[in-house]
């Protein structure tokens, strides 16, 4: 049953890598082969409990170290927003796919990835060149012992249950993680329930004092939340930090241009086009 729902996903031309049921996960994880605007891409999924099928992580199979998810090079926008970008955080592995980009391009910013699942971990290392250490922890219990330690903090928290569930102080903890000048990035997937993200997008502006939220302006894709401590940084300036911090690191293209497809919004979900 669920390589058939992995097939009517993908269609027949797809090659299953594997497919492996992990509780701790809420559901079952796969990991399949696809082409998608001719890049051939590995996707890292997930079918939950109630059949839904999503895609945790993709990687290009000629070039791993690019980014696929159009809302990954908008987190990677914390780093430029930084004070000083030398200690990221990394809260869930997934495919690895921010990772092997840091390597790639900002290997001067050392980097803690932190997954709770050894599932994913697993996977990450057979399937999507993941060989660097990575924490086996829950990101709630590590950033409580953080204070102060990073510059960068970046949360994809998605399960097969969909958004991973946090304690009430848990963005509190985040914020008082960050060294000072440092910014929280967080992706809420378009498949999350409005409210819940909205409620939680509530408490991470509360607990850092701002927040600016990005995404395509397609509203079905997923939208980044990014919160700095700096209360200097203004919406207007943004644009031209990206530009600098990308142009300097020689990020790749489609990273450098990603804010020319994208929104600048006040509140979650909300559109306001952003002068690039």
């Amino acid at each position: 049953m669920l390589r058939q729902r992995i097939l009517e996903q993908y269609g027949p031309s797809c090659c299953i890598q594997q497919v492996r049921r992990t509780p701790r996960f809420g559901g079952s994880l796969f990991v399949v082969d696809v082409t998608e605007a001719a890049r051939l891409t590995r996707i890292l999924g997930a079918i939950g409990a109630n059949g839904e099928l999503t895609e945790q992580s993709g990687m290009d199979l000629l070039h791993p170290e690019r980014l696929v998810f159009v809302y990954e090079r908008l987190m990677l926008i914390a780093l430029a927003l930084a004070a000083r970008p030398r200690r990221a955080l990394l809260l869930g592995l997934g495919g690895g796919a921010m990772l092997r980009h840091f390597q790639a391009y900002l290997p001067d910013c050392a980097v803690t990835v932190i997954e709770r699942d050894p599932a994913v971990i697993a996977l990450a290392r057979r399937f999507f060149h993941i060989t660097a250490p990575v924490v086996e922890a829950d990101a709630q219990e590590f950033v409580a012992d953080a204070d102060g330690a990073y510059d960068a903090i970046l949360a994809d928290l998605y399960d097969g249950r969909g958004m991973a569930r946090v304690e009430p102080g848990f963005w509190r903890d985040c914020a008082a993680a960050l060294a000072p000048g440092g910014c929280v990035a967080v992706n809420w997937a378009a498949f999350v329930d409005d409210a819940a993200a909205r409620a939680e997008a509530a408490a991470i502006e509360t607990a850092v004092g701002r927040s600016i939220f990005m995404g395509p302006r397609a509203r079905r894709e997923n939208v980044v939340q990014l919160a700095p401590l700096d209360p200097a940084i203004a919406p207007a300036a943004i644009a031209g930090r990206w530009r600098r911090f990308a142009l300097r690191r020689r990020l790749p293209r489609e990273d450098r241009d990603v804010l020319k497809r994208c929104s600048l919004t006040a509140g979650f979900r909300e559109a306001q086009a952003i002068a690039t």
